[in-house]
Formats: structure tokens, sequence, C-alpha cells
């Protein structure tokens, strides 16, 4: 093989790597900011500060809608925010309720909260209708 084409594929596979957050945030880490650490402290400081009882957050509570915008953006986010700790924030705040939180506040992923749709009791053909759809929706 040429040299050229050597590069050129090196570039391309290297592209992706970085592009894509799934490979890259496992070879190049996830970035997370200051802000970033400073929202969830601030949101679940009820959930996380190790001097008040271990509750877990609402799913549909500020913090866990936080903790949701931040992985949908990032993959490994808790992991991130834990090691921007710093050492009195550590003393205040547990690391393994912010850990915790990845997994708590994940939502199921078999139906979204947009595709539940409120419907009249009276119609029942409608009601069929509209639950067929949003099946269809989520097998294809």
């Amino acid at each position: 093989m040429k040299p050229g084409k050597v590069v050129a594929c090196f570039l391309l596979v290297l592209t992706i790597v970085c592009v894509d957050p799934v490979i890259g945030g496992c070879c190049f880490g996830t970035k997370c900011t200051e802000e970033n650490k400073r929202e969830i402290l601030n949101t679940c400081v009820h959930n996380i500060k190790k001097s008040n009882p271990p509750t877990p957050p609402a799913r549909g509570g500020l913090c866990c809608e936080a903790v949701r915008q931040l992985r949908g953006t990032k993959g490994s986010m808790m992991k991130c925010i834990v090691k921007l700790l710093t050492n009195e924030e550590k003393e205040q705040y547990d690391a393994r309720r912010i850990l915790y939180l990845k997994s708590h506040c994940t939502l199921p992923t078999y139906a979204s909260f947009d595709e539940v749709k409120i419907t009249s009791c009276c119609d029942p053909f409608k009601l069929l209708i509209d639950n067929v759809q949003i099946l269809d929706k989520l097998y294809n």
C-alpha cells in the first residue's frame, strides 16, 4: 500500500474516533467543566451531601433532569464530576452518591414522555389506534 493511502486511512480512523463520543470517550476521556460540576452540586445538594441522609432524588425532579442533560451530551459525566471535586468538596459530598445518580436517574428506554398521550376514554377506537401507533414507533 502506498504511503499516501496509509496516511489517508490513518487520518480517517482518527477522525472517526475523535468525533464519535462512544469511541472517543473511552480513549480520550470525557471532558466536563467546573460549570457542569457546580450545576450537579447545587441542584442535587440534598441527595449527595454527606451530612444529609441518603435519599435518592425523584426521577422527575430537577436533580435527575440535570443529570440526564449532562449524560445526554457526554458518556461518563458523573465520573468526570467526581474527578473535579476539590479536597474540601470531597469532605462535603459523597462521591458514591454522585456516581449513583448516573444509574438512578436513567429513564426506561421503552417509552419517552413525549410519546405518552392523554386520550379520551369515550372513544375506544381512537385509543386503540393511538396505542398501535406508539407501539409501531417503539418496535420499528
